[in-house]
């Protein structure tokens, strides 16, 4: 339930007029924080279409997802663990190459064609959003079950 909403509110973000990295960072942030913070799309606005929107690096899709895991699980203080972090922003990278063939966003869209609106883009980050929630709730069940064994 939770992964088909977090693909409806990443496409229609993108939709209404953020892109991808905006789109997916809000979503993540919006289902899964405590508090969400509204400088979310502030902090993504560099990182679509391949960062400046040059389409030469790393898809705004996955950069938005990093943005929302490191909201989620990282550090405030130097010292601090950032291990979740990193190994979450590890796994969501892993299965999104396999799912999209590459984390290069020109890679990407040579792959999907002509396009108009934008939509298999869209589509990406909906799916990128749909992944990275499913990411987060396992780790929240893995969480769940070492506090129960505790």
């Amino acid at each position: 339930m939770v992964k088909e909403e977090a693909e409806k509110k990443a496409f229609d973000y993108f939709q209404s007029g953020f892109h991808c990295a905006e789109a997916v960072s809000k979503t993540i942030t919006e289902l899964f924080a405590k508090e969400s913070s509204s400088d979310i799309p502030k902090v993504a606005s560099g990182f679509g279409g391949g960062i400046g929107r040059t389409h030469e690096d790393v898809c705004g899709a996955l950069t938005g997802g990093v943005i929302a895991l490191g909201y989620l699980f990282g550090r405030i203080k130097p010292g601090e663990s950032f291990q979740d972090a990193w190994e979450l922003s590890s796994e969501f990278r892993k299965r999104f190459i396999k799912k999209f063939g590459s984390a290069n966003c020109q890679t990407i869209l040579k792959g999907f064609g002509e396009q108009e609106n934008n939509i298999k883009c869209k589509k990406l980050a909906a799916n990128a959003a749909g992944m990275l929630s499913e990411i987060i709730i396992e780790r929240e069940k893995e969480i769940k079950q070492g506090e129960e064994v505790c």
